[in-house]
């Protein structure tokens, strides 16, 4: 299967299941997840013979009608698609914490899916800094939705409790608020910043960009810093990072 190397701008392309054969003609339970591009059609993924394939456009409109059903004000919070996984975000202006005053961080609800199995379709609940647009990966802390049993009789129970699951939120603020105000009461120094850098085992350069970006001489600069640097990269590895450095920070200060 071809490694694929790029983005895409319309997550919403054609998709399909096509049955794996052996080299002897012989049917398999393993097919691939054929896109089409405009132009070709590119292998994705390989999925089991029960894999249940949900088209990013179903995914999207689903996520709508969820943030619809909640009531809630929703923005756009920005796209990535890679041809394998999906994610795409809409920022809660209702639902935002200001750890230290004109610094605001709103929750922001991620929609996540995959045509390579590697995840399944739910909601991922995670933030964004206001003043920067810097994205913070806390999906571990705030939780999110799954959705198992689409198309079928207890889906439409499932929207309702994906509904709820946003509401329960409001619960989550004052919690986060606090942990977010021990980095910033958190000094960092030389040495501190090094020690981020080794446990974390970052890339050089990932390193020395993080570095370049503190502009302040606290543990809350430094996890800016980071999650400045990684939301320009906007990859689902800068995300996977993104979370790693969000959980260290977090738990480092507590």
């Amino acid at each position: 299967m071809p490694r694929l190397n790029q983005q895409f701008e319309d997550p919403f392309l054609p998709v399909r299941k096509e049955r794996l054969f052996t080299s002897d003609n012989k049917p398999t339970s393993r097919y691939a997840v054929m896109l089409h591009d405009g132009e070709k059609e590119i292998e994705v993924g390989h999925v089991s013979e029960g894999y249940q394939l949900v088209p990013n456009d179903t995914v999207n409109q689903i996520a709508l009608d969820v943030l619809a059903r909640s009531e809630l004000q929703f923005g756009d919070g920005g796209l990535l698609f890679d041809g394998r996984k999906y994610r795409q975000r809409w920022i809660l202006p209702e639902l935002s914490v200001e750890p230290q005053q004109g610094d605001i961080v709103r929750i922001a609800l991620d929609i996540i899916n995959s045509y390579d199995g590697s995840t399944t379709f739910g909601m991922a609940f995670n933030a964004q800094r206001l003043v920067c647009s810097n994205g913070m990966v806390i999906d571990y802390l705030l939780g999110g939705f799954r959705f198992r049993h689409f198309s079928n009789d207890g889906f439409a129970q499932e929207l309702n409790d994906a509904v709820a699951s946003i509401h329960r939120l409001s619960g989550q603020l004052e919690p986060l608020s606090t942990k977010l105000r021990l980095l910033i009461d958190q000094p960092a120094d030389r040495s501190f910043i090094q020690d981020v850098f080794s446990d974390l085992r970052l890339p050089l350069r990932l390193q020395a960009q993080i570095y370049m970006g503190i502009a302040e001489d606290n543990a809350w600069g430094v996890y800016n810093a980071c999650t400045g640097v990684l939301t320009k990269q906007n990859t689902h590895r800068a995300d996977n990072i993104n979370r790693q450095v969000s959980r260290y920070l977090i738990s480092a200060v507590n």
